[in-house]
C-alpha cells in the first residue's frame, strides 16, 4: 500500500519554501520601507528651506498612498481578514456549484461502477467515498467533499471510453487527490495568490504547485500493483477524444478541485495553467515505467 503520509513530496516543498521565502522578503522589504520613508518624511518637515512645505505635502502624498495599499494588504491583521473573505467567498461558490453538480446526476447505470470505486478507496485507506455520474459527453473525473463525505465525480462520457482497468486508475488517481489533502492546498494556494495579486511571481509558483499536486496523484496511483499502464492508457484515451471534440473540454467543477482533463494548452498557457497538459503527464508517467 502507497505511503500517503509523504503527501508532500520534495517538489511540493521546494515551491512551497520559495513561496515563504519570497513572501517574507517581501515583507522585510516593506516594513524597511515604511520605516525609510517616514523618516524622510519627518526630516522633511524639519528641515527648512523654500522647498521644504511643498515637497514634504508632494512626498507626503505619494508615500501615503503606497503605505495604505502596501499596509492593507500586507499586515499581519489585515491578512488573516482578507483570507477569512476569500475562504468564504471559495465556500459560497463552492456550495453553490456543488448544487449544480448534484442537479445533472443521473443513476448509475452499472452497479460494477461503484463497487470499483469502494475497493480502490478501500484499498487505499479512504473512507466515505461515494460515486457521483454526471451526464456530460466530455470524459472527465474529479473529486469534491461535504463534510466527511467525499465524492468522485466521473462523466458518462468517461465510463463509455475507458476498461475496467484503465477506471480503477482513474478513481485511484482521484483517491490521491482526497488522501493527499489537495483540496486544503488549493484553499491556501487561493488565498495566497489572492493575496498577493501584484507579485507575479507569487502566481507562478502558486500554479506550479498546483501542476506539481496533478503529477503526484498521478505517480500515487501509479504506485499500485497495477503499476502505471493502465493510468497512461486512460490518459492517452482522454486525450485523443479531446483531440476530436470540438467543444469545451471544461466542466463546471468547486475551486478545490482538480479536473482530471483540461483543455489541451500550448507555449505561455501551459505556464500559467493550474493543470498539466495529458501529454505531459503521460511523459511524466513514463519516467516511472522505465
Amino acid at each position: 500500500m502507497v505511503n500517503y503520509r509523504q503527501r508532500w513530496d520534495r517538489k511540493t516543498f521546494h515551491y512551497a519554501l520559495a513561496l515563504s521565502i519570497l513572501l517574507l522578503a517581501f515583507s522585510a522589504f516593506t516594513a524597511s520601507y515604511v520605516v525609510t520613508t517616514q523618516a524622510d518624511v519627518l526630516r522633511l518637515h524639519m528641515e527648512p528651506s523654500e522647498h521644504s512645505e511643498l515637497a514634504s505635502r508632494v512626498h507626503s502624498d505619494k508615500v501615503l498612498a503606497s503605505l495604505v495599499t502596501m499596509n492593507l494588504l500586507s499586515s499581519p491583521p489585515n491578512l488573516v481578514f482578507y483570507s477569512v473573505a476569500v475562504l468564504g467567498m471559495i465556500q459560497y461558490s463552492t456550495h453553490r456549484i456543488r448544487k449544480k453538480i448534484e442537479g445533472n446526476s443521473v443513476p448509475i447505470a452499472n452497479p460494477s461502477y461503484a463497487k470499483l470505486l469502494t475497493d480502490v478507496a478501500r484499498e487505499k485507506g479512504a473512507e466515505n467515498v461515494e460515486l457521483l455520474v454526471l451526464d456530460s459527453s466530455v470524459p472527465n473525473a474529479f473529486t469534491f467533499s461535504r463534510g466527511r463525505r467525499h465524492y468522485v465525480a466521473v462523466t458518462v462520457a468517461m465510463l463509455e471510453i475507458l476498461e475496467a482497468d484503465e477506471l480503477r486508475s482513474v478513481f485511484a488517481h482521484e483517491i490521491a487527490h482526497i488522501k493527499n489533502k489537495d483540496s486544503r492546498i488549493k484553499i491556501i494556494g487561493l488565498i495566497v495568490r489572492s493575496q498577493y495579486f501584484y507579485l507575479p511571481l507569487v502566481f507562478l509558483i502558486v500554479k506550479a504547485i498546483f501542476r506539481r499536486r496533478e503529477y503526484l496523484a498521478d505517480e500515487t496511483a501509479a504506485a499500485s500493483e497495477y503499476g502505471p499502464l493502465p493510468l497512461m492508457s486512460a490518459l492517452l484515451k482522454v486525450a485523443e477524444y479531446l483531440r476530436s471534440f470540438s467543444a469545451s473540454a471544461d466542466l463546471f467543477l468547486p475551486a478545490t478541485s482538480f479536473a482530471f482533463a483540461q483543455r489541451p494548452t500550448t507555449g505561455l498557457r501551459r505556464i500559467l495553467s493550474s493543470t498539466p497538459t495529458l501529454e505531459d503527464r503521460i511523459m511524466n508517467l513514463m519516467k516511472l515505467s522505465a
